[in-house]
C-alpha cells in the first residue's frame, strides 16, 4: 500500500505546484483575499456536490461534524497562513519563503511527538524531513546569498509562523472523527469560507473587479483542483500514511514547480535543481521505510 501513499503524494504535489501557472493569470487583476474567498466557496461547492452525487451512504452512522474543529483548521489552514506569507513575502524573497516552508514538516514532526499518540516518530522519519529540508536548500542554493543579506527578520518570522500554522492543521485533521473525506475537507472549506468572505468584503471590493473569460476559468480551476480536489486527497494522505508524511509535499512543490518551469516554460535545468532533485527524492524514499501505526 506504500506505492499508493507515494502516488498520492506526488499528485497532491503536481496539484500545488501547477498552481502557480494560474495564479500568474490572475494576479494582477484579482486581489488576494478575494482570490483565497473564491477558491475557498469554488472548492466547497465542488466538494459538496461529490459528496451529494458520488458519495455512496455511508453503512454505520457518523460522527456529527466537530465545527468547532472545522473552524480552527480553516483557520490555520487557510487564514492565517494566506495573511502571513501575503505579508512576509513583501520583504524577502521567494527562494527565502520556499526554505521557511520547508520548515513545515519539521514542525509537524514535533506536533505529531507532542500530540498525536497514534503515529510513531522514527528515526527513518527525522532523517527524512531533515533530508528534504537539505534539499530545498540546495534548490535555492543560488539566491540564499542575496536573500540572507537583503531580507527581513520580520517577514522571516512571518514565514516560520505561517509554517507552523500548516503544521497544527495537519495534526487537526489527523485528529478528526471518522467520515468521508469528501465531506470532511467540504467542512473545512466551508468553515475557511466563513471566514475569508467577510475579510474580502471588509478589505477588498470583491464586486468591482473585472475578470477575462481566460481569467474565471483559471479561477475555476483554483477552486475545483487546487482547493477541493487536492484538500480531499490530501486528507486521505494523512488518514493513510500520517501527518508527517504528508507534509513533505512541501518539498516537492517547489520542485515540481521547477521542473513544469523547464518543461512548458523552456526555462534553463540548473545543477542545483538536479542536485536538490536527487536528495528530495532520497527524503521521500526514507520517509516510506517505515510503516506509521493506526490508531
Amino acid at each position: 500500500m506504500k506505492g499508493m501513499n507515494y502516488l498520492l503524494l506526488i499528485g497532491i504535489s503536481l496539484i500545488w505546484g501547477s498552481q502557480f501557472f494560474l495564479v500568474d493569470l490572475v494576479i494582477g487583476s484579482i486581489p488576494p483575499v478575494t482570490l483565497a474567498a473564491a477558491k475557498a466557496l469554488i472548492g466547497a461547492g465542488t466538494l459538496a456536490l461529490l459528496h451529494l452525487f458520488g458519495q455512496k451512504k455511508p453503512q454505520t452512522p457518523e460522527a456529527a461534524p466537530p465545527w468547532r474543529t472545522f473552524l480552527w483548521i480553516g483557520l490555520l489552514e487557510g487564514v492565517i497562513p494566506f495573511i502571513l506569507i501575503g505579508w512576509g513575502q513583501q520583504s524577502i524573497s521567494s527562494s527565502m519563503a520556499s526554505i521557511l516552508m520547508g520548515t513545515i514538516p519539521i514542525f509537524t514532526i514535533v506536533f505529531v511527538k507532542l500530540f498525536v499518540s497514534g503515529e510513531t516518530v522514527s528515526a527513518a522519519k527525522w532523517i527524512s524531513v531533515i533530508a528534504g529540508m537539505v534539499g530545498i536548500a540546495i534548490l535555492f542554493a543560488p539566491d540564499l546569498g542575496s536573500s540572507l543579506h537583503g531580507g527581513s527578520m520580520a517577514g522571516d518570522l512571518a514565514l516560520l509562523g505561517a509554517s507552523i500554522s500548516f503544521a497544527g492543521s495537519l495534526i487537526l485533521i489527523k485528529r478528526l472523527p471518522p467520515m468521508s473525506s469528501i465531506k470532511a475537507m467540504r467542512n473545512v472549506l466551508a468553515a475557511a469560507s466563513a471566514i475569508l468572505v467577510p475579510l474580502a468584503f471588509l478589505l477588498e471590493s470583491p464586486f468591482q473587479i473585472a475578470l477575462t473569460p481566460q481569467q474565471i476559468l483559471a479561477v475555476a480551476i483554483l477552486g475545483c483542483f487546487h482547493a477541493g480536489i487536492v484538500y480531499m486527497l490530501y486528507n486521505v494522505l494523512i488518514r493513510r500514511a500520517g501527518a508527517t508524511f504528508a507534509s513533505l509535499n512541501n518539498y516537492l512543490v517547489p520542485l515540481i514547480g521547477i521542473m513544469l518551469g523547464v518543461s512548458v516554460l523552456g526555462d534553463r535545468l540548473t545543477w542545483n535543481a538536479v542536485a536538490g532533485l536527487i536528495v528530495i527524492l532520497l527524503s521521500l524514499a526514507i520517509g516510506g521505510l517505515e510503516k506509521p501505526k493506526r490508531t
